[in-house]
């Protein structure tokens, strides 16, 4: 998947990073199983041991699934200078993996333990490093072939404060794949194709900023790429983004933006100063993507402006006069397809869209015992993973507690799913 290198609505900075990407799913057929059936015993004295027998009990015994973390050259891509992911990211990709997806849907959704072990992929496999593409300037986020396995880079990164970041290169891309594999068993509706037919653009779509594919009614520029994306972007998103980013979200793209690339840099700096005083509109000024030659790149909402282009026109109340000019509204748009998702989702696979998302984010954000958000002195979530609780330990401790406990006993039982 690649997500376009320019940032999203809501911040003024430059990005000279990396576009993203992540090859979407064929539609290969499984059988029983892929691997080697025979049992064999773990080496209770290696160091991984662990580690390995958590991941034993809790992917492939009740999943048919194999979580590798110690890369395997066989299985990445030869094209990268790749390597592998510390015990340490290994381990806690490992056990967010099981508590935020595979504990998620196995308590989520209907009959969750054999919809695990029919759609889940076969394998997947962490890699500590980023993918880059020189040629192309880009990043690859992740790989997934044929429904049977996910390959996710960059995990020696995997820093759980940042829970954005965190779903941004792994959860969402589970989400995102997993949900390609319940299209290929059962057939999204036709539709579905039809709301956004003739605005997918599958050249460009990398250069299409976050804000204006939101008023396109796309939930990212990926999405824009096809229909396939879009229907599975649509899932991802939902679920990964807390309520605060999805309204932002849906706000954005209830307008129509435009992206602009003959801005002259220094009257957008005088105006920009303008917004920080608060005598200009930051929407209607822009939000700077790129300079170059002192030529700025912004986007902005798209307003009626003056013969130069430059100033707002204003209606009789002084108001800026916004256009939609694609006749197109956005929010209506994605919250559509949304609607058409989770009919979907509920009809063939008995799985409440509404039901995983919250189980998710009350994973993620801290609750009060009735399972309501607690918010900080500024009104934002909390992270639950690092909150530190009356006795001084954390969540994330108590996960990797599954793991690490083993180390005190030399000869233990291999720990059981729960």
């Amino acid at each position: 998947m690649k997500i376009s290198k320019y940032i999203g609505i809501g911040a003024l900075a430059t990005i000279i990073g990396l576009g993203v990407i992540l090859s979407s799913c064929s539609s290969d057929s499984l059988g029983d199983s892929i691997f080697d059936t025979n049992d064999y015993p773990l080496d209770k004295t290696s160091y991984t041991f662990p580690l390995d027998s958590f991941c034993k009990a809790n992917f492939q015994e009740p999943y048919n699934l194999q979580f590798l973390y110690k890369m395997k050259d066989i299985s990445s891509d030869m094209d990268y200078n790749l390597v592998p992911c510390t015990y340490e990211k290994g381990l806690d990709l490992a056990v967010l993996s099981k508590y935020l997806w595979f504990d998620v849907y196995r308590d989520n959704v209907g009959n969750g333990d054999l919809f695990l072990k029919k759609y889940s992929p076969k394998i997947i496999h962490i890699i500590g490093s980023k993918a880059y593409n020189p040629g192309s300037g880009t990043e690859r986020l992740g790989l997934a072939e044929g429904g049977l396995k996910i390959t996710l880079y960059n995990a020696n990164d995997v820093d759980v404060k940042d829970i954005d970041y965190i779903n941004e290169y792994f959860f969402k891309t589970m989400h995102h794949e997993f949900s390609h594999i319940l299209n290929q068993n059962i057939n999204r509706p036709t539709d579905f194709d039809l709301i956004s037919n003739g605005k997918y653009n599958a050249e460009d779509w990398g250069d299409t900023p976050d804000s204006v594919a939101l008023g396109r009614g796309f939930v990212s520029p990926y999405a824009s790429k096809q229909a396939g994306e879009d229907w599975v972007e649509v899932i991802a998103n939902y679920i990964v983004k807390d309520t605060v980013k999805w309204n932002q979200m849906l706000n954005t793209a209830a307008y129509e933006w435009e992206y602009v690339e003959d801005v002259d840099y220094d009257y957008w700096k005088s105006l920009n100063t303008k917004v920080y005083q608060g005598l200009a509109n930051v929407d209607s000024v822009g939000y700077l993507v790129g300079v170059n030659s002192n030529i700025a790149f912004v986007v902005r909402k798209s307003i009626q402006r003056d013969a130069e282009n430059k100033y707002a026109v204003l209606s009789a109340d002084s108001s800026i006069v916004y256009k939609h000019s694609s006749g197109v509204n956005g929010r209506q748009v994605i919250l559509q397809k949304l609607e058409m998702v989770k009919s979907w989702l509920k009809e063939f696979f008995d799985y409440d869209i509404d039901k995983v998302r919250m189980a998710v984010q009350r994973k993620q954000w801290l609750t009060d015992e009735n399972g309501n958000f607690i918010l900080d002195s500024k009104g934002r979530f909390i992270n639950n993973f690092t909150y530190k609780r009356t006795d001084g330990t954390t969540l994330m401790d108590e996960l990797r507690q599954q793991v690490t406990r083993l180390k005190e006993n030399p000869n233990p039982e291999p720990p059981r799913a729960e």
